[in-house]
């Protein structure tokens, strides 16, 4: 699946949420650059901006879906947004980033370990990015394939079954991690539902009615939404 085929069948609709492990660190960090890495559809960075998280800074946003940016320019027009490779970025300067967020990016991408060597590049010193990606418990089961595996979603090349996996590659790639998270993964019900319906509406949760029905969901056994904050302390 090519990225505009999979912009267009998962698309991303736009809330008010934002992790509260981010929140703490936003607030509690100075930074003055931002770079959603593997933005697509903006949904974070419309959070974000809509509480006036962006002020003054400068806010960079990049995926491999031509579609999804250009949705994510009418969110903001100062935002700068590329088309680009979370494993090889062209179009983002080295240690220019102060703050990294990338939610649910790392187990699309073909090598992870690249990706965390372009996190590294791209950030400042004592730069500090935030991931998030899915832990998947031994029982965690879901209907889609990939690589003969059953996997959450089907472009998924890897779902972490160990924290090793992951926080051993991002200490020897010069980050200190910072906090490290899990919790359940849950899915909402009406979400799923406009997806399968092709609503292309992604505001349409500022709907009162429809806001409060979305936050009817049900959890993914063994699927767990992990975060984590690191800090770039050396180069690689």
């Amino acid at each position: 699946m090519n990225p505009e085929e999979y912009s267009e069948k998962y698309i991303h609709f736009y809330t008010e949420d934002i992790p509260k492990l981010l929140l703490k660190f936003l607030n509690k960090t100075e930074w003055k650059s931002y770079l959603d890495l593997g933005c697509g559809d903006g949904s974070l960075l419309y959070a974000l901006n809509k509480k006036g998280y962006f002020n003054g800074k400068k806010v960079y946003a990049i995926d491999l879906s031509e579609n999804r940016i250009k949705l994510v320019k009418k969110i903001n027009r100062n935002f700068k947004c590329f088309v680009d490779n979370a494993c090889n970025i062209k179009n983002i300067k080295s240690k220019s980033i102060e703050f990294l967020v990338s939610t649910h990016v790392i187990e699309h991408v073909p090598n992870d370990e690249d990706m965390v060597k372009e996190i590294n590049r791209v950030l400042a010193k004592n730069g500090t990015a935030y991931i998030s990606t899915v832990f998947k418990k031994w029982y965690g089961w879901c209907f889609h394939k990939c690589n003969g595996k059953w996997v959450l979603d089907p472009t998924h090349v890897r779902e972490y079954t160990d924290e090793r996996q992951l926080l051993s590659m991002l200490r020897n790639h010069g980050f200190e991690i910072i906090e490290s998270k899990k919790s359940l993964l849950w899915f909402s019900i009406l979400e799923l539902l406009f997806m399968k319906l092709r609503i292309r509406k992604r505001d349409i949760f500022e709907n009162f009615l429809l806001k409060l029905l979305r936050n009817l969901k049900l959890p993914l056994p063994g699927y767990y939404n992990w975060q984590i904050v690191c800090k770039k302390v050396k180069d690689k």
